[in-house]
């Protein structure tokens, strides 16, 4: 069964569920936002299948709802943050705002953030460079989920990587993706929905591929890296660049401290590219990339060349018009989850 409903009405209602979670309304709608977005864009492992883990861990002190963000170091092209467990939407806009200022004045600019939490999907941090012709990256670590080439270990994250590269006419180029073979969230998704997961997304506990997305959820298992040897390679410098450099890290010391590797930091930066180019002829030269592939010979089976970012952009000109479609499982956690805080108004509210 399914439930097709308006997407603004339903950020309305999510806001509502994050400040009944504790967060002051201007807050809530921007992790709402966040989330919505992410549906929107097809991104459904980090959408609303987040809404009751997000209420949850709000409601725990998971998620501190009144957080103060600290600034820790700063210059004229580098600054780093201490999020105080913020919303990860609240906290990684702040940080990205701010890394945006930076590269206007200096023409780089790259800020961490320590103590942070689920960010949602990468491409909402990266994408707001775009507003000011500025190329933008977005990278996180995450929680232990995935296992390094040739073991089956939890040792590092899904730790995404996102650039977003602004373009003159075409769409800009968003490339957002996971360093696992498939995001955790994804099989959790598949999880709450009842259903198998392809064998090359994780392993179970005792590192045998698995159509369970329990043995990855519940059961101890493991992420693929993608790529082999090459993701694996890429989830680790990420794992370095934010846990590590942002201090969500803690080292080895001699009085036997053992690193932290769990917690979760992000990395952001911000190009500007009129220091560098001029920016009209850059975006120019990006629209002839851009079209270049998009016309080049197809191979058999294949209708269509997209470019990175231009199925999510589709997908969310489409969901704006029909509506969101939610299944059983998500919409029965979130209707849980309206329950769980008094909240009188029904999914059916925000039907369309």
């Amino acid at each position: 069964m399914s439930l097709t409903v308006d997407a603004e009405k339903t950020k309305d209602l999510v806001s509502l569920i994050f400040v009944r979670s504790g967060l002051n309304e201007k807050d809530a709608r921007l992790v709402a936002e966040n989330l919505v977005q992410a549906e929107m864009r097809g991104i459904r492992s980090h959408g609303l299948v987040q809404v009751a883990n997000y209420s949850t861990f709000m409601r725990n002190g998971k998620i501190n709802v009144n957080a103060a963000i600290k600034t820790l170091s700063e210059s004229d092209s580098a600054i780093s943050f201490d999020a105080d467990f913020a919303p990860g939407a609240v906290a990684g806009r702040y940080a990205m705002a701010k890394t945006i200022e930076k590269a206007q004045k200096t023409g780089v600019a790259v800020s961490t953030v320590k103590n942070a939490t689920h960010f949602g999907f990468a491409a909402f941090y990266a994408q707001e460079a775009l507003k000011h012709d500025l190329i933008g990256l977005a990278f996180t670590s995450s929680s232990l989920l995935v296992a390094p080439f040739g073991g089956f270990e939890r040792v590092l994250g899904t730790n995404p990587i996102c650039v977003a590269v602004p373009a003159l006419h075409e769409r800009p180029v968003i490339f957002d993706a996971a360093t696992s073979n498939a995001a955790y969230n994804k099989s959790f998704f598949a999880y709450t929905e009842g259903r198998k997961i392809p064998r090359d997304w994780g392993m179970d506990a005792h590192g045998n591929p698995t159509e369970n997305p329990a043995d990855i959820v519940k059961n101890g298992g493991a992420l693929f890296p993608f790529g082999s040897y090459k993701g694996y390679g890429l989830d680790f410098i990420v794992y370095l660049l934010t846990a590590v450099l942002g201090g969500s890290a803690i080292g080895r010391n001699e009085n036997g401290v053992f690193e932290d590797a769990g917690k979760i930091g992000y990395n952001f930066a911000a190009i500007d590219i009129s220091k560098f180019a001029d920016a009209e002829s850059f975006k120019q030269t990006v629209d002839f990339a851009v079209r270049r592939i998009r016309s080049s010979k197809k191979a058999a089976g294949s209708e269509r060349i997209y470019v990175p970012g231009e199925i999510e952009a589709e997908l969310y000109e489409k969901a704006r018009t029909d509506g969101l479609v939610l299944y059983d499982g998500v919409a029965g956690e979130i209707s849980r989850t309206l329950g769980e805080l008094g909240i009188t108004e029904s999914l059916d509210s925000v039907k369309k």
